[in-house]
């Protein structure tokens, strides 16, 4: 069995962009797709009912939501710290579970600092029954990675130095995944490319993340942005999608 799962962030509900949204999951032809700043029920139904959803995950006053074509079983939900939800299904017919999340924005050290009780949770949450093994976290971690401080040097020489300031760049919360088993599918199959995922029209850092439980990482066969029309995906958002296949069939 082969499933398809993208994560994207829409910025701030996407009400006057929701036709280009639509298209951008439409060309990424996911089973699952996990959206963050996702708070305009409208626009999720719309986006869901364009890519064929059967199976739509949405609740008020929450960033996440999940669209799907496959059965999953019924949506759990979990608080995370300062009020912040997360979910977690499970794919039916593929017999692995997907948590989607948001984590808390900010680069400096203080906005790590407020993500790491939040991905403890989430990673609390993963590892109770049926486990991490057969775990795919999606979404928008707001956290950079501990290979990828490099790229911060392409941002704006004003928020570089509001970084300094603020004690820089933290990469605990996406170390603290990793040294959970977890792989990072889209470092994994790329190790060489940075593949920054934000801003869209010029992106110069990676905060979209598709993590893989220990039994999932053979199944990875491709991750990626999706290979769509740049000028759509500029129209449509802030951050870029990321899209990961997986082959199930030996797992």
């Amino acid at each position: 069995m082969k499933v398809r799962i993208a994560t994207y962030n829409i910025r701030k509900g996407g009400r006057r962009r929701r036709r280009f949204l639509a298209d951008v999951v439409q060309g990424l032809d996911p089973d699952v797709t996990v959206l963050q700043e996702a708070t305009d029920p409208r626009v999720v139904r719309y986006v869901a009912d364009a890519a064929g959803a059967r199976v739509v995950i949405h609740a008020p006053g929450r960033s996440v939501a999940m669209l799907s074509r496959v059965a999953t079983t019924e949506a759990r939900w979990h608080r995370m710290a300062r009020a912040r939800n997360f979910v977690e299904v499970e794919l039916a017919d593929a017999g692995i579970r997907v948590i989607g999340v948001h984590l808390s924005a900010g680069l400096s050290g203080r906005g790590e600092r407020r993500r790491l009780p939040e991905i403890d949770r989430v990673l609390q949450v993963a590892d109770a029954p049926p486990g991490a093994g057969r775990t795919l976290i999606a979404g928008d971690l707001n956290a950079v990675a501990p290979g990828d401080l490099s790229a911060v040097a392409r941002l704006p020489a004003w928020i570089r130095l509001l970084l300094r300031v603020d004690g820089g760049i933290g990469t605990t919360v996406v170390a603290k995944v990793l040294g959970e088993g977890y792989t990072d599918a889209y470092r994994r199959l790329n190790p060489d490319v940075v593949g920054p995922t934000m801003p869209a029209a010029a992106p110069s850092v990676r905060l979209d993340y598709l993590m893989l439980g220990p039994d999932l990482a053979p199944a990875l066969v491709a991750c990626g942005h999706g290979g769509l029309e740049p000028s759509l995906l500029w129209a449509a958002s802030d951050h870029l999608p990321l899209v990961v296949d997986l082959d199930l069939s030996g797992t």
